[in-house]
């Protein structure tokens, strides 16, 4: 049985008590009372989603702000609403200062309004007792086929990789870590794209005493940390192709060789890797190893976009706003302002959308979320666009080619000191020469003279 949401009503109107328990107790678990002394007591038996509160309580020691404050301090977690039709302008605006939900005047279409607060209300306590219970929560139907598929696999008990593939900020560590939940393991993250290419081999399969400068110490890997759990690789597709080699060897041989040693260490680790690049075209590209790739992708999973599932938009960004909100603020997305989101193309996916309910949850004056709001927290976090970040990404390449050539010019064509000079590899630095075709920038005898015939 569905336990539905409860409800405490106090106004010393017996008729308007009485209406709304009629009207609402379907719906609704509901306490009421007349008095805010009454009220207070049953605040403190029961735990209310929600209370409707009226504010003057003629010839009672007590008003509805007194009330107020007294659930605020001692039930944070209950929406507070004010049902009033009082006149006096000072309880009015002492009552406007409080963290409410809604303030309702008893006007002729007060019970529409009322039902529309409460079903929001409601809306927003049901996702944050979701939250606090499920592993992964979605509205989605694509997500939750996706999350049986998951459950399948698990059950197999196949120890075989699982590939995650979804655009940045869909939520692909998560579902990593919503897998290891479910297999009731550890688990170790570690995202290509963060790790520098000239560490990644040290930190992902770990490295002997003296095996390069400033091993001063043997070290085990982040692999071989996740011994007896689960191994996430983010960004499987920035992995170098020495990384892939290895990568390779742990997938097929359970095993893992340290940099510097000649021997190599068993390990039992469930492997997971996600991306958000095309790995089959890298394949073609010659970028990615078609043998990894069909190691990896045994078990494929695709995360969508959060464009791709509107039904999600909503209610993240109500679970958003429940988890940001501090200090008893009691926030709440207007009928525009939800038309706003779903209007919103949302690039950075999840990411972005978290980032923007924060945002508002920070800096906005007002307990509604309306169009304006959002738009103004869209534009104020809104991304490069891409001819920006392609002219960002022009002036980066321009200035490295330029310490490039300089480099090779000052050592005389030396690759291993030039590579020193500029902090990176010699297989990056030859990687450079290939991507900025020195050969044509310098002419090809003296790109032979200062650099050695690449053959």
């Amino acid at each position: 049985m569905i336990q539905k949401p409860s409800l405490l009503i106090c106004d010393d109107d017996s008729e308007i008590l009485q209406t709304l328990h009629l009207s609402l107790k379907s719906s609704y678990d509901i306490q009421t009372s007349n008095s805010v002394e009454k009220a207070k007591l049953l605040a403190i038996k029961h735990e209310f989603d929600a209370a409707i509160i009226d504010l003057n309580f003629e010839g009672q020691e007590y008003d509805g702000i007194h009330l107020l404050d007294f659930l605020t301090k001692n039930s944070p977690g209950t929406f507070l609403i004010v049902l009033s039709g009082d006149t006096s302008t000072r309880r009015v605006i002492e009552a406007s200062r409080r963290r409410l939900f809604e303030f309702i005047v008893k006007e002729k279409n007060f019970f529409t309004l009322l039902l529309s607060a409460l079903k929001k209300a409601t809306q927003i306590k049901v996702a944050n007792r979701e939250q606090a219970q499920a592993k992964y929560l979605t509205q989605s139907t694509v997500v939750k086929d996706m999350l049986r598929k998951v459950d399948t696999i698990l059950r197999s008990n196949s120890e075989a990789p699982i590939l995650i593939l979804g655009e940045t900020g869909t939520g692909k560590e998560f579902l990593a870590q919503h897998i290891a939940m479910n297999l009731k393991i550890k688990a170790v993250t570690a995202n290509m794209g963060c790790i520098p290419k000239d560490m990644a081999e040290s930190i992902l399969f770990g490295h002997e005493k003296g095996a390069f400068t400033g091993a001063v110490a043997n070290k085990i890997g982040l692999i071989e940390a996740a011994h007896g759990g689960l191994f996430f690789l983010d960004e499987v597709g920035e992995s170098p192709s020495a990384v892939q080699t290895k990568l390779l060897r742990v997938l097929q041989e359970k095993e893992v060789q340290p940099l510097g040693s000649l021997r190599s260490r068993k390990v039992d680790v469930r492997f997971i890797a996600a991306t958000n690049r095309n790995l089959d075209q890298m394949v073609s590209d010659g970028d990615f190893r078609l043998d990894l790739l069909q190691r990896l992708n045994t078990f494929v999973l695709k995360l969508p976009a959060l464009r791709e599932r509107p039904e999600d938009i909503i209610y993240y960004a109500n679970l958003f706003i429940q988890e940001l909100s501090h200090n008893g603020a009691r926030f709440y997305l207007t009928p525009d302002g939800e038309q706003a989101l779903l209007s919103h193309r949302w690039p950075g996916n999840i990411r972005e959308l978290r980032n923007v309910i924060e945002r508002i949850v920070v800096l906005s004056p007002k307990m509604s979320i309306d169009q304006n709001v959002v738009v103004e927290a869209l534009q104020t976090g809104q991304l490069p666009s891409e001819v920006e970040i392609k002219t960002v990404e022009i002036v980066e390449t321009n200035a490295r080619r330029e310490e490039v050539i300089k480099a090779l010019t000052e050592y005389n064509g030396n690759k291993r000191k030039a590579a020193v000079s500029l902090g990176v590899s010699e297989a990056t630095l030859y990687r450079w020469l290939k991507e900025f075709d020195l050969s044509k920038v310098l002419g090809a005898d003296a790109f032979k003279a200062k650099t050695g015939a690449l053959v």
